[in-house]
């Protein structure tokens, strides 16, 4: 059996009327004229949503801990990003089993048992990151009963691995919450460098098995938030993942929820398939964005990367979308053609799919190898 892995608001409806002007109700909504660089100013931050200081760490502490492999390459997602990028950015199309981790934990779930996380010889410790050998050290045992505690330090993110010289600023707090029915993972930080403890994240992971006569599903929860120098992220991220076996396909149905730095509410979902090969994906991606800028939304399907779509604003269509993903066209339904500015910032919106399913996967990792992603 293989699996495919791929990873935010409903839209605001406001309506007003009346005949009566002693009747107050609600206000219409505000017609803002269409400005791409506006909606894409407001989605911003989420550039660094995936890179986030805290979000960064829990993934290095989850490779030292064994929870998930180290990957090659360490450069954050916000480097990365460009046109060239978005078709690996999707994390489409890369088969993965999960035979092994069937094996390993099926038969325990099916005799209720919870699945721990972390090694029994673990659980209350703190570590702290020695710079002469590049690893955490136990230092002591006020870590969470049901976890483990590490120092937090600023990031060198090429490598994953706290800056030299180590700057600490405060803790995380890993802990196991896991019960018969899932995996899960709750993950508290706080920062401690002004003195009390402020704290910057609160999110749980959560993962669930199904077994049924076509083949594996797997269901994805991320929710919580993280802070750091880039700001706050509020998320709600949710998906499931359903192996055909005959069809040789994966069915991915997800809908995640962000609120952005900005303030500005985006939700995308995603329905399709993805061949188990690696070779084919045909995607429907319907993303939601509620800003300053007004409320903008993008209809997207991508089949092996050929892509077409529109994005309206304000119930109106301005755009639509064509090309592929790696080289986007787009046509002004107005007629005026786009100016080379504006067609780098409608580029930056479809950006945003990518920058939500980059955070989700990114969330997900500290479960990647029980999960066998």
């Amino acid at each position: 059996m293989h699996q495919a892995f791929t990873a935010g608001l409903l839209a605001l409806l406001a309506v007003g009327c009346t005949a009566d002007r002693n009747v107050i109700g609600p206000a219409p909504p505000v017609d803002i004229p269409f400005d791409p660089q506006a909606t894409a100013n407001s989605i911003y931050s989420l550039r660094f949503a995936a890179d986030n200081a805290i979000i960064a760490q829990v993934r290095t502490i989850s490779e030292l801990l064994g929870l998930s492999e180290p990957r090659a390459s360490r450069v954050s997602h916000a480097q990365v990003r460009g046109a060239n990028e978005r078709l690996s950015l999707l994390r489409a199309l890369r088969p993965r089993s999960l035979e092994r981790a069937v094996t390993n934990i099926a038969a325990a779930r099916a005799q209720g048992s919870s699945i721990p996380l972390f090694p029994i010889n673990y659980l209350g410790k703190e570590f702290v990151f020695d710079p002469h050998i590049d690893a955490y050290v136990e230092v002591g045992d006020r870590g969470p009963e049901n976890g483990v505690r590490f120092e937090l330090y600023v990031v060198d993110l090429s490598t994953g691995l706290p800056a030299l010289p180590p700057r600490p600023f405060g803790f995380v707090d890993l802990m196991d919450e896991s019960d018969a029915v899932s995996t899960r993972l709750r993950v508290e930080a706080f920062d401690t460098s002004g003195g009390g403890a402020f704290r910057v994240a609160d999110y749980v992971v959560d993962g669930a098995f199904a077994t049924g006569r076509r083949g594996v599903s797997v269901s994805l929860l991320s929710e919580g938030f993280v802070e750091d120098q880039h700001g706050r992220f509020d998320f709600e991220l949710e998906e499931l993942l359903e192996s055909d076996d005959a069809a040789g396909v994966t069915r991915v149905t997800s809908d995640h929820r962000v609120l952005s730095a900005e303030d500005t509410e985006v939700r995308l979902t995603v329905a399709g398939d993805l061949s188990f090969d690696g070779m084919h994906a045909d995607l429907v991606f319907r993303m939601d964005i509620d800003g300053a800028g007004g409320q903008t939304f993008v209809d997207l399907r991508v089949v092996d990367g050929a892509q077409d779509g529109e994005i309206r604003h304000g119930g109106r269509r301005e755009a639509l979308v064509g090309g592929t993903v790696e080289a986007p066209a787009f046509v002004d339904l107005a007629g005026r053609g786009f100016t080379d500015s504006e067609v780098l910032a409608l580029d930056e919106i479809l950006f945003g799919i990518d920058d939500i399913l980059v955070l989700a996967g990114e969330a997900y990792v500290p479960l990647a190898d029980l999960f066998a992603f």
